[in-house]
């Protein structure tokens, strides 16, 4: 796996990091793919991806209420992490399905960003000195049949259609974009009696309104 630094800008899944430099060079190919892949219609996998991705934005990851909901995503629950760092990232890339076989398939994403993290002490990291790096991240699936009782003994349903793709595994790692994370932060360090979390609180604040006019700046063309 690589990283490099996005110029110019302030996990049940298996991620990828990769370069994109030089940028100039793929800019118009990346409008144009993204332009064609919003014209069609998503496959059922893929609409797994967007559910997921709209609990993020909504910061439905950050308490223990909204961790439950996404849990519902996944074939298995898992508990919610209170002092787990808190992944900020950029949402509404590309999806695509690589493959399906049989119960399992793989969807990939595209041109998301890796904003940094924040810590249980409300500190934030940003992956790079120089800011975001661009993401694609990979997701295993799995298709879950429902439950089916017969003559009192309780089987799988076999139809092809009966159920629902969910993510392989359970959830692990707490998300947000931008703005949740904001709403986060403030929320936590209103209700914070410690200086030094209150002092952390206000820096990574700070970091992230940055973040997020630089981030309206480069979506404004």
């Amino acid at each position: 796996m690589r990283t490099c630094p996005r110029r110019r800008k302030p996990s049940i899944l298996h991620i990828a990091k990769c370069c994109v430099a030089p940028l100039l060079g793929i800019s118009l190919s990346v409008t144009g793919a993204m332009a064609q892949a919003a014209n069609k219609p998503l496959m059922p996998t893929e609409r797994l991806i967007r559910r997921y991705e709209k609990l993020i934005a909504a910061g439905e990851l950050l308490t223990p209420a909204g961790w439950k909901r996404a849990s519902k995503l996944f074939e298995q629950s898992g508990d919610y992490p209170q002092n787990g760092e808190i992944q900020v990232v950029s949402t509404g890339g590309l999806v695509g399905e690589d493959w399906i076989h049989g119960d399992r398939a793989q969807v990939e994403t595209k041109w998301n960003d890796d904003y940094g993290t924040i810590d249980s002490a409300l500190r934030f990291k940003p992956p790079l000195p120089s800011g975001s790096v661009m993401m694609g991240q990979i997701f295993s699936l799995v298709f879950v049949r429902p439950p089916q009782h017969d003559a009192g003994k309780t089987t799988v349903a076999s139809s092809s259609t009966a159920g629902e793709w969910e993510f392989e595994g359970s959830p692990r790692a707490r998300s947000a974009t931008i703005p949740a994370a904001v709403k986060y932060v403030e929320k936590m360090r209103d209700q914070s009696n410690d200086p030094a979390i209150r002092k952390n609180a206000s820096r990574t604040l700070a970091a992230l309104k940055r973040l997020m006019r630089g981030h309206s700046s480069s979506c404004a063309c």
